[in-house]
């Protein structure tokens, strides 16, 4: 696969680094996420709606706690609850299939010949990412990496792709985000930059909608925009 933000031989490139959202843009793992989630909150009592799940794609597990359980815990509560989720889902996670989004391998390593900085930037713990790296065997594709633990303020908030665009030294505006969920898009135009929506986990109306630049099915579709 060619390089898609520019050839090692050409001197200018569309983007100086990519930063890249993990569940639903890596690694295949939405689907999972949901039903933890769907899980975890009935067996704290709670029915949550198809909507108030998809509300959670690409938030932290301490924000999502607050979504679905309210105000009404205290912070060392949302704190245990989110801790109790992750270990929860990292259980799930040891037992099950890891698979990546079509194309993301490839893409992942055009990049790196190109000589473009790759940095995954999650709401995902620490713990569930380095799983997910070394099951996909994928750690040595990133030259940085941001996670939960790294930001006190999850997404929409930009926080996170503004610490990603800092550990390759890049301009926000002269970076490129990859994202499925409407949080995620919204962090990252609220960064400054442009941002590829994939519809791994939403249709493309709804990404565009909330702010994506482009819109393709995974990394074998790419807008013609983006291919070298």
């Amino acid at each position: 696969m060619t390089a898609t933000v520019g050839d090692p031989g050409r001197p200018a490139r569309p983007f100086d680094a990519v930063l890249f959202d993990m569940d639903g843009v890596i690694v295949d793992s939405m689907p999972l996420h949901r039903e933890v989630w769907v899980a975890f909150a009935r067996l704290h009592g709670l029915n949550p709606t198809d909507d108030e799940v998809r509300a959670a794609d690409g938030r932290r597990a301490v924000e999502v706690v607050t979504l679905l359980f309210g105000d009404r815990l205290s912070e060392a509560d949302v704190a245990r609850l989110a801790a109790e989720r992750e270990a929860y889902f990292h259980a799930q996670l040891a037992a099950g299939e890891v698979r990546a989004v079509p194309g993301a391998e490839a893409f992942l390593r055009a990049l790196g010949q190109a000589g473009v900085p790759r940095v995954l930037a999650t709401s995902s713990a620490a713990a569930n990412v380095a799983q997910f790296l070394s099951r996909l065997g994928f750690a040595d594709l990133f030259e940085a990496v941001v996670t939960a633990k790294d930001v006190t303020r999850g997404k929409p908030h930009p926080e996170v792709y503004l610490k990603a665009a800092r550990q390759v030294a890049a301009a926000p505006v002269r970076c490129l985000v990859v994202e499925d969920a409407v949080a995620g898009v919204q962090a990252g135009k609220a960064a400054g930059s442009r941002c590829l929506g994939l519809t791994t986990s939403l249709e493309s109306g709804i990404l565009v909608a909330a702010g994506a630049d482009w819109v393709a099915a995974d990394f074998t579709a790419l807008p013609p925009e983006l291919l070298a």
